[in-house]
């Protein structure tokens, strides 16, 4: 009994004929599979923008920043204590002033740093050409900003640099740069870097910031708070989220509002799924009524469209999963052909964090999309499966003369 279950259902889904009934159920499989395949295309978009947000972004970034006006011996002692810290994996003391770039007749505001012992380690796989260390007046600046200025590698460019504090004074300078800074994120639009070794340069204080990095640049926040409350009150103490946090929280926003309103339209998929088994219902009833004649029972006949139901979800899941799959995979590249046919980028650093779009295929997604899809339409089409066998039987059969 079971086998005629399958088979009967199986004949109603994909039946190759012209039947109402299979061209109906093909119709709730691709609404499904349209709906899945761009929910998980979506996903995986904006889960490759959280992982280049968490591992591209903010591995250029400090995640904690200590600044203060101490003693050598003090700062010796902060660092001794996070050293023992099993959440920090790197921390470098550094300096940053004001400094105004100018080249070409064109000018630049920037927060230059001044690099310490181990300053350049995060930045090193995006440098173009690769340098270990800073020497005199040697330059790192950022790629766009490299742009912007009308400069590249082996240019000199003329600098005014604040020495700060109340009597604020302005000391002249030359800088030539030796690197530029290629990330494709919004970093390459404001960072500039250059070595001790001049006087202009040596003027300012030293190692007056400790920069940090953690595993999980996540608990920056309460790692933050937690040095606010052992620290002395000569350091202040900032993270990440105060520069890149409204970044990070829009990406997680957008995601929401994407996955809401891909997940609509699942929904909406998934009433066409009982739409089209109620249709079915209607145009099987004489089929049903024969059935239950020859002896199948009320229970049989919402088997059946329990099945079918079961098919056309099952269906709609696999092949919206494959085509997802195949969706997120060519995402990149069809971003690339519209930069070359439309001959601008699709996505610009000023505007947007990175300039590609980045895609994180993740196997959770895509187990859980199409299941839940599949629970769904088994659930939804039991309320027409039960109305089918309700059905007369001599209504049935006095439809089928």
């Amino acid at each position: 009994m079971r086998r005629l279950h399958w088979d009967i259902a199986l004949r109603q889904a994909y039946d190759p004929g012209q039947g109402l009934s299979a061209f109906l159920s093909r119709l709730s499989v691709f609404g499904m599979v349209i709906a899945i395949s761009l929910l998980l295309a979506a996903l995986s978009v904006m889960n490759g923008f959280e992982r280049e947000m968490r591992v591209r972004i903010l591995n250029l970034v400090p995640h904690v920043t200590i600044r203060g006006f101490a003693s050598e011996d003090d700062w010796a002692q902060v660092q001794a204590d996070l050293a023992q810290l099993e959440s920090v994996t790197r921390q470098n003391r550094f300096t940053d002033i004001d400094a105004l770039l100018v080249a070409q007749g064109n000018a630049h505001v920037t927060r230059l740093t001044i690099a310490e012992n181990g300053a350049l380690e995060p930045y090193k796989e995006h440098l173009r050409p690769a340098v270990d260390s800073l020497g005199a007046r040697e330059l790192v600046i950022g790629a766009h900003l490299a742009a912007t200025l009308g400069l590249t590698v082996g240019d000199r460019v003329s600098a005014l640099f604040s020495s700060g504090g109340f009597q604020n004074t302005l000391r002249p300078g030359t800088l030539q740069i030796v690197s530029l800074l290629a990330s494709d994120t919004e970093i390459d639009h404001v960072f500039s870097m250059t070595g001790r070794g001049s006087v202009e340069i040596d003027e300012s204080p030293q190692g007056s910031a400790l920069a940090l990095n953690l595993i999980d640049p996540l608990e920056a926040p309460q790692f933050a708070r937690y040095l606010r409350q052992t620290l002395p009150p000569a350091f202040w103490v900032s993270d990440w989220t105060a520069a890149q946090g409204n970044l990070y929280q829009a990406i997680q926003l957008s995601r929401q509002i994407v996955a809401l309103m891909l997940a609509s339209l699942l929904i909406i998929a998934m009433f066409n799924v009982v739409t089209s088994l109620v249709l079915v219902v209607s145009d099987r009833r004489a089929p049903s009524s024969m059935l239950r004649a020859i002896g199948l029972t009320s229970t049989d006949i919402a088997t059946i469209f329990v099945i079918q139901g079961t098919m056309i979800g099952a269906g709609g899941a696999v092949l919206g999963a494959g085509l997802g799959f195949l969706l997120a995979l060519g995402t990149p590249s069809l971003v690339q052909f519209i930069e070359l046919g439309t001959g601008s980028p699709l996505l610009n650093t000023a505007v947007y964090p990175l300039a590609y779009v980045p895609v994180d295929i993740r196997i959770e997604d895509f187990l859980l999309v199409p299941g839940v899809a599949l629970v769904l339409s088994i659930v939804s089409c039991t309320l027409p499966a039960f109305a089918a066998a309700k059905l007369p039987i001599t209504e049935g059969l006095r439809e089928s003369r």
